[in-house]
């Protein structure tokens, strides 16, 4: 099973970073091939879905891979980064039956507003969102590489394991659509 963590901002000494290489390496650890896909490689100005650029097609050729999708994000002024926006909206239908597990990192609010928001989008690109974890207090959580709180480590491990449910019971709908696409 192939899992895409998403890594939702470029802003310079940004928490989530942790938290996304944290997650990538808890599923790595559970047999997923993982890959972090930094939005910071794909700082895109515009979206322009019928002129497609070299970035928005190599992150077109990863997402068609994917089996699963974890997009990890900080909240910013109540809402997700403005260059995770840019990068979603490269692509649309590619984006079909995939599961996406919503992970929100804040300083003090866990980002629950922004989980709101990303849902939404979620589901608007026909992606299943099918759980989440909240980071409240990102900066006391981790030491070094390593989370330090256990009920997290219980969180992103019942959050893997329910994206791979979710994967498998949802290839048929992707390869339909993956299929539309190519033909």
């Amino acid at each position: 099973m192939k899992l895409k963590v998403i890594l939702g901002t470029a802003r310079e000494g940004r928490k989530s970073e942790n938290v996304a290489k944290y997650i990538a390496r808890k599923a790595s650890e559970l047999g997923w091939e993982v890959e972090l896909i930094d939005v910071k490689d794909y700082l895109l100005c515009y979206t322009h879905r019928w002129k497609i650029t070299p970035e928005m097609e190599r992150y077109r050729s990863k997402i068609l891979e994917a089996d699963a999708l974890v997009i990890v994000a900080p909240e910013y002024n109540g809402g997700y980064p403005g260059e995770l926006k840019i990068l979603l909206d490269t692509i649309f239908d590619e984006y079909e039956g995939l599961p996406v597990g919503i992970v929100t990192v804040s300083s003090v609010t866990g980002g629950v507003r922004l989980l709101q928001e990303l849902r939404l989008a979620a589901v608007n690109y026909r992606m299943l969102p099918v759980g989440q974890v909240l980071f409240y207090n990102v900066d006391d959580l981790f030491e070094g590489d390593e989370l330090k709180d256990g009920k997290y480590a219980e969180r992103v491990e019942r959050l893997l394991q329910t994206l791979e449910k979710y994967a498998k019971a949802l290839k048929p709908i992707r390869e339909e659509g993956r299929r539309r696409e190519e033909g």
